[in-house]
């Protein structure tokens, strides 16, 4: 692993199955309130928000994109097609194949997870 991060969910389960099915991260060390994800390359960290801040969030479905926040985390799939169907699947959306744009050539494209968090996926296709 050469990085980790943390995202502080309200929904703990659909978070983490977002994360194991859509980009393949295997679930490590789970406990009430917590739940760590890894690969070769990340570890993520799911923190459920304390009831008193969970009852502050309202998230809509589809998601809304949490727009104002400074951090998109970034995965290696292998198709984005196969990935927004699957997003899709988990409560998640990853935008329409016309918003892709190729730089370095890896295909990229915008999402969001199933709380609106704002994620990218990218490819070689």
């Amino acid at each position: 692993m050469t990085a980790s991060a943390v995202i502080y969910v309200k929904h703990l389960d659909p978070m983490r199955r977002f994360y194991e099915q859509l980009v393949g991260l295997r679930a490590t060390s789970t406990a009430d309130g917590h739940c760590v994800l890894e690969s070769d390359s990340i570890e993520i960290s799911l923190v459920k928000v304390p009831a008193a801040v969970a009852a502050t969030i309202h998230l809509e479905q589809p998601p809304r994109r949490r727009a104002d926040v400074p951090v998109k985390l970034a995965f290696q799939v292998a198709s984005i097609q196969h990935a927004r169907e699957t997003a899709a699947s988990l409560g998640g959306r990853i935008d329409q194949a016309t918003s892709e744009w190729t730089y370095g050539g890896v295909v990229h494209c915008d999402g969001v997870d199933p709380e609106g968090n704002v994620i990218q996926l990218r490819s070689v296709e």
